[in-house]
């Protein structure tokens, strides 16, 4: 007979189960619910964009050690990143309340399982992108224009400019050596200096799909230009016919007052910075180097990036403010260097639903 308060169908549930069942509900509940899209989309693109950067900063110093081994440099590019997910849920509950009580036997027990599947797609780099980001000469508008933006004159030049006006840059990479002109890095400086100041600027334009560029001087210069302008003009044998001069590629210039540039091509480029891989784990360098790229058997925890090929670590200290700057320059020409299609940003498609 039910007693005061109570009925037939209300016998108490054992205490011990109801922590389970409460534990049961909320992960199914949390299963069934929850998207999982909308959670991973800032998880996922700071994942994927750190993985990327670090997989190109490994790729080019691979390429780079590779070429001082005299191996053929190959890049492979990351087309598309598709991630998938999954997600499965299961629950199942068993319960006897005959007699009732705490004893009772019984059980509950579920699961949630989440699963990643991510699609890389590569592309290799080849035939005519192979042949125009790699062999042909920088465009001179993609160096012009980072000056333009204000990236500093004499770090492209000493790592992208082959020649100004005949005075030539000079090359140690077996494939590309030629003797260099001491007064190059003179009249870097100078530039440089002009840049700094303000008294010499670049203005880049595109007409009929052509890009012409000139360099323009300031209305207004100090004794520290006018001394700069004058060394340009002796070891570049230059005369401004006003504050314009056209800057034009080639090996001489036809007139006076142009500025004539000549480019190294990429794999000059690398070649060039492979100089600077110290294969004995010495730490030997020349001060020419572009950048400085430490060998042994380990490599620091904490290098600004570092691969290992042949049995043995090669990495740029991350401390070395100067390699790591000339590193970056070298990422940053070589993407604009390649405007075809596969060079564009790899898609990266993340279930949003």
């Amino acid at each position: 007979m039910a007693g005061p308060g109570r009925t037939a169908s209300s016998a108490p549930m054992p205490s011990r189960l109801a922590p389970v069942l409460c534990l049961l509900s909320v992960a199914l509940s949390a299963g069934g619910c929850i998207g999982l899209g909308g959670q991973r989309i800032g998880i996922d693109r700071a994942d994927y964009t750190v993985r990327l950067r670090d997989s190109e900063k490994a790729e080019l110093l691979s390429n780079i050690v590779a070429l001082r081994f005299g191996d053929a440099p190959s890049f492979l590019s990351v087309a598309s990143v598709i991630s998938q997910y999954t997600r499965e849920t299961s629950g199942r509950m068993n319960l006897d309340f005959s007699p009732p009580g705490d004893d009772s036997p019984g059980g509950a027990d579920g699961g949630v399982l989440f699963r990643e599947t991510p699609t890389v797609t590569y592309t290799p780099m080849s035939g005519e992108r192979f042949a125009r980001s790699l062999l042909s000469p920088i465009p001179p508008a993609s160096l012009l224009g980072m000056i333009e933006a204000g990236w500093a004159a004499d770090d492209l030049f000493h790592i992208a400019v082959r020649s100004i006006n005949g005075v030539r840059a000079g090359a140690r990479a077996p494939l590309f050596a030629t003797p260099g002109d001491p007064e190059f890095a003179t009249v870097v400086g100078a530039i440089r200096r002009l840049q700094a100041s303000g008294a010499l600027s670049i203005r880049l334009k595109q007409e009929n799909g052509v890009w012409a560029s000139v360099a323009r001087l300031s209305a207004t210069l100090t004794d520290q230009d006018r001394a700069d302008l004058e060394t340009l003009s002796r070891i570049l044998n230059l005369r401004p016919a006003g504050r314009d001069m056209p800057v034009v590629f080639a090996v001489e210039p036809v007139a006076r007052e142009e500025l004539a540039l000549t480019t190294r091509s990429m794999l000059e480029v690398l070649q060039e910075m492979g100089q600077g891989v110290d294969l004995t784990g010495e730490d030997r360098f020349d001060p020419n180097d572009l950048i400085r790229v430490h060998s042994g058997p380990k490599a620091p925890a904490y290098a600004h990036v570092a691969v290992q090929q042949r049995g043995r670590w090669f990495w740029i200290a991350q401390d070395d403010a100067a390699s790591i700057r000339a590193f970056l320059l070298v990422q940053i020409v070589m993407s604009l260097n390649d405007d075809t299609g596969a060079a564009r940003s790899p898609l990266v498609t993340i279930p949003a639903g």
